[in-house]
């Protein structure tokens, strides 16, 4: 047997490691890669166990490609192939990644592609005990400079681009890691199982519900509705399409229904990152069809207008940490807006119903939901899960691990104003967790699909519902379900993703979405007892039987219940000890920091020319950003590092950029600064000194007109 499964490795789990890492790093990637001049690997060495390796030339791997033909190299080791393993392994060496040159260079350096590829150079490696990190990144952004092929460059192609002669791949490593990732599936549908077992229990139980006799809510109301947009002032600093900007103005598309006796519930709905507000164009208009006054805002530091500039490089980080701030304030703005109009204006008075007010969030739209209901951020938590080493497989944790680099203080996003909430595909096991979710006290609906493999459902959305504190929570499960299954087909953003993670018969995770919601609202904002049978796992059975998607609704799930199905202690712990009470241990300095994390954390000031200021091209630029990108190449060389170190920027201003250093939550502050004491901060001799510096009155000392750094000791 263990024969067996090294030689496997040296096809299907080895080659399903290189195109694994490549296509991860390339699909989620801000600066110009300067590339290592290519020679082209010629071998790769394959380490089994200990000494136990063979030898692969790359010219014997194009012809297993080119013709299926079996490496010499591993003639001697077929009989313990599994059956089309050869097979498996040309049609990997043959998949071709269409991603241009100028894209696959910023997708390299954003937090997501570095972070791949290094846990990918673990096992990829350009010689003994150095990470592959930058032999990967140049030999893909070479490849892809090389392409002359329109459907696209493949592995071969990056091989023959690779800047070392040898590759050195670590099967016994990945192996360890596979029989890791089987018990996390083996686990993942344990839990599937059990919840499918309590639905069914909770079924038999039900006997009054006639679930036939329903109404269908997946069908449209009667009501008629009319679109409009209105515009919101946000005086909050945030990151835009256009830089940080403060005072900004973001659009919400609403829909009002018409001939209304009395005023209409309000359901809010916060889009995912990368998406766009018209995504929700159409449950918007069900909803509006059965009487609520539906409003989707648009995320403009989060949305896809703002991702497509980053994939440009116009702008400097994947996803600011502020926008976990802008997003449940954007959403209290607009309430804020909507008592104004009703105050003022009687036609909206006659329509809005200020005392009724849900809120629905999808994908990363889940964290403002969570955040508006009483969930405030975790910050030892979220620092311990994103050290953990299987972020590989949740990459719903790159978005929360941004909200890592905010100050770490109490935000009271919380807005009372809020009566229930919805999250579709939600994420928020690391920023929250058991202790946070626990404040949550609203009626709260989670759906979830099984299958889904951006945000995976055991943490961040089973768990997230066992830790909810509401009395009153329903958890609807979607079996074959992903994390696009109740969006539109072709919603705009998804096409980046491939066929895998969106699934298919979406057709009929958007029916159940739209009863679902339909039902809940009319229950928790009307007050509308009539609509309990609809949130039960019988309707939930009813509603998908013969259907390729089963919808299984559950009201409750315990520890014993998932231990039962599993046959054994939860894999991964549900209850967690308390981060509060986990002593937090600091680095012994600032290079040790550095050199633990390989991050550089800075704050500079955006609106102070030449020093540290957005350009014509909306990009961030200055004297300031010159040092600090100097400063990592430098720190690279002196710590020896074999992963780029990544720069994070967060905003300084006059109020907060001695406190940021202070507190510790930058390195360093490059800007404008007065020298003078200042508890717990260090400065550097001034690097600057503007002509205003020179013309003061005889006897007047100080750093008036110097730029220098302030930094954290």
């Amino acid at each position: 047997m263990g024969n067996k499964r090294l030689a496997m490795g040296m096809t299907q789990v080895v080659q399903r490691a290189i195109a694994i890492g490549i296509t991860v790093a390339c699909g989620g990637l801000v600066e110009v890669l300067k590339t290592t001049p290519a020679q082209g690997a010629e071998e790769i060495r394959i380490i089994l166990r200990g000494p136990l390796a063979v030898s692969v030339s790359v010219e014997s791997l194009e012809n297993l490609a080119e013709t299926g033909e079996i490496p010499p190299e591993l003639r001697a080791y077929s009989r313990f192939f599994n059956d089309g393993a050869f097979d498996a392994a040309q049609r990997e060496l043959q998949r071709r990644f269409n991603i241009d040159v100028v894209t696959a260079s910023r997708l390299t350096y954003s937090p997501l592609g570095r972070d791949v590829i290094a846990q990918a150079g673990e096992y990829i490696r350009t010689a003994p005990n150095i990470n592959g990190f930058y032999g990967i990144r140049a030999a893909v952004i070479n490849a892809a400079a090389k392409n002359t092929n329109e459907a696209g460059w493949t592995l071969i192609d990056v091989l023959n681009e690779f800047p070392t002669e040898t590759i050195e791949i670590k099967v016994g490593d990945i192996l360890s890691y596979w029989k890791w990732f089987r018990a996390y599936l083996n686990y993942d549908q344990a839990m599937i199982d059990a919840i499918q077992t309590v639905a069914n229990q909770e079924a038999i139980a039900q006997t009054t519900i006639q679930p036939a006799e329903l109404p269908n809510l997946s069908q449209p109301g009667t009501v008629e509705f009319e679109q409009k947009t209105i515009t919101v002032t946000n005086p909050v600093l945030r990151q835009s399409a256009q830089g940080l900007t403060v005072n900004y103005d973001y659009d919400v598309d609403v829909y009002v229904p018409q001939g209304l006796s009395q005023p209409a519930p309000i359901v809010m709905i916060s889009h995912g990152f990368g998406s766009r507000k018209e995504n929700f164009l159409l449950l918007a208009e069900h909803l509006a069809s059965h009487g609520f006054v539906v409003m989707i805002p648009d995320h403009v530091g989060s949305d896809l207008t703002y991702r497509q500039n980053y994939l440009r490089g116009g702008l400097s980080t994947l996803l600011n940490p502020s926008e976990f701030l802008a997003r449940p304030q954007e959403i209290s703005f607009l309430i804020d807006e909507l008592e104004r109009l009703v105050a003022t204006n009687s036609d909206w008075a006659s329509v809005l119903d200020l005392n009724e007010i849900g809120v629905m969030g999808d994908s990363f739209g889940a964290t403002t939901v969570y955040s508006l209901a009483g969930a405030e951020f975790n910050f030892n938590r979220l620092a311990e899960q994103c050290q953990n080493p299987n972020r590989l497989l949740n990459f719903a944790m790159y978005i929360q691990c941004r909200a890592e680099f905010l100050p770490n203080t109490q935000y009271d996003l919380k807005d009372d104003r809020i009566r229930a909430a919805i999250i579709t595909h939600g994420l928020g096991y690391g920023l929250f967790g058991p202790e946070e979710l626990a404040n949550i006290e609203i009626p709260f609906l989670m759906v979830a699909g099984s299958n889904d493999l951006v945000a995976p459902v055991e943490t961040e959305q089973f768990y997230p519902f066992m830790w909810l504190g509401s009395p009153t929570k329903y958890l609807a499960l979607l079996t074959r379900g992903t994390h696009f299954s109740t969006k539109p087909e072709g919603a705009a953003g998804a096409s980046v993703f491939p066929a895998f993670l969106r699934g298919e018969n979406a057709e009929f995770g958007q029916a159940y979405a739209r009863a679902l919601t339909v039902a809940f609202w009319n229950r928790y904002l009307r007050g509308d007892a009539s609509y309990d049978p609809y949130l039960t796992a019988a309707y939930g059975h009813y509603l998908s039987a013969d259907t390729p998607m089963a919808l299984d609704i559950i009201q409750s799930l315990t520890a014993d219940e998932i231990e039962t199905a599993y046959g054994d202690r939860p894999f991964i712990p549900i209850e967690q000890a308390s981060p509060s009470a986990i002593a937090e241990e600091k680095p012994p300095s600032v290079l040790a920091d550095i050199a633990e994390r390989d991050i550089l954390r800075v704050a500079l000031r955006r609106n102070a020319p030449p020093f540290g200021f957005l350009n014509t091209n909306d990009q961030w630029d200055g004297y300031c950003v010159d040092f600090v990108n100097g400063l990592r190449s430098h720190l690279e060389q002196q710590l020896s590092s074999d992963v780029a170190i990544e720069i994070v920027e967060l905003p300084s201003t006059l109020e907060n950029r001695f406190d940021l250093v202070r507190d510790g939550d930058v390195h360093l502050e490059c800007g404008p600064n007065t020298i003078r004491p200042v508890d717990g901060v260090s400065f550097s001799q001034p690097i600057f000194v503007a002509a205003t510096a020179l013309l003061h009155e005889r006897g007047v000392t100080g750093g008036r007109g110097m730029v220098n750094f302030s930094y954290h000791t």
